[in-house]
């Protein structure tokens, strides 16, 4: 005979093991789509530089770049003389 703490701790474990179950197929969906991308992009690559070789011309899309702000520095104060020791009179 089981004690009703025993079934409400398997209940639990099964209800944690199920989300835990769904997260690892949700993550690894990520990671086919992920690598499926990365696969395309080196299969277009591949196919650009075929047809380089082949002599047909090829279109390439420059990546448009940002400027980059950059931010004035505000100039700083020079750093205080350090005093030696008086002078003895």
């Amino acid at each position: 005979m089981t004690t009703s703490y025993k079934l409400e701790a398997q209940k639990k474990l099964k209800a944690e093991k199920k989300l835990l179950r769904e997260q690892e197929a949700k993550s690894l969906v990520e990671k086919l789509q992920a690598s499926a991308k990365a696969h395309q992009e080196n299969m277009d690559r591949l196919a650009k530089k075929m047809a380089i070789i082949n002599g047909e011309v090829v279109e390439e899309e420059k990546p448009v770049k940002k400027k980059a702000t950059v931010k004035k520095a505000k100039p700083k104060k020079p750093a205080a003389k350090k005093r030696g020791r008086p002078k003895k009179s």
